[in-house]
């Protein structure tokens, strides 16, 4: 305007928008609000509890080792108890590897499964070691745990997972499972020794 006078808006503008961010800062929160409430009572009714994995047994057949390579055979009964009573859990994906002295010297892929709820799932690993080049200390180790009739591994799953609760699904999720120093025996006879293993989520 002329005479440099600026032109300010009319007094009740301002309070209107004011009061218009408030309400949607106050709309913000209760949603905010309404959703943990929501993801409490849910937890609450569902009460998930951790999935426990444990070795049963092993055993190594068919050991040869030659040139510091090695090939062998390793059956293991795997154990997985699901102890909640509202989520079932699909497993579309489980690959089981064995380490010693942190080499990994096997690798075998299970098949898919769906575990119902409040359910205990025996599984079944044979897992191969072919023509594993292995280190002159290694080889000489494994030789020495030959002569003893037993050999410690850690047994690693990593599972491709889905939980279900109701008629929901969620997206997948993968599952670290580490089984450490499990005792396999170089019998045919299988000896029970359970061992528990660690999961990370």
């Amino acid at each position: 305007m002329a005479n440099g006078v600026t032109t300010q808006p009319p007094a009740e503008a301002r309070p209107a928008h004011s009061n218009l961010l408030r309400v949607i800062a106050i709309v913000i929160l209760a949603l905010i609000v309404l959703v943990g409430l929501a993801v409490l009572i849910t937890w609450l009714v569902i009460k998930p509890k951790q999935l426990v994995y444990t070795i049963e047994n092993g055993t190594v057949s068919n050991f040869k080792l030659n040139y510091n390579h090695l090939n062998a055979s390793f059956d293991f009964g795997i154990r997985v108890r699901n102890p909640n009573r509202r989520i079932s859990v699909y497993y579309d994906s489980i690959d089981v590897s064995l380490s010693y002295d942190d080499q990994t010297i096997a690798f075998n892929t299970l098949e898919p499964f769906h575990q119902p709820m409040g359910n205990v799932t025996q599984l079944k690993a044979k897992i191969e070691a072919r023509d594993v080049a292995l280190s002159n200390g290694l080889s000489r180790d494994l030789r020495l745990d030959k002569a003893s009739g037993k050999v410690q591994l850690d047994v690693r799953i990593q599972a491709r997972t889905r939980f279900k609760v109701g008629i929901w699904k969620s997206k997948h999720k993968t599952l670290r499972i580490l089984c450490p120093s499990v005792v396999v025996h170089f019998t045919s006879a299988k000896i029970a020794q359970r061992t528990y293993c660690d999961i990370d989520y």
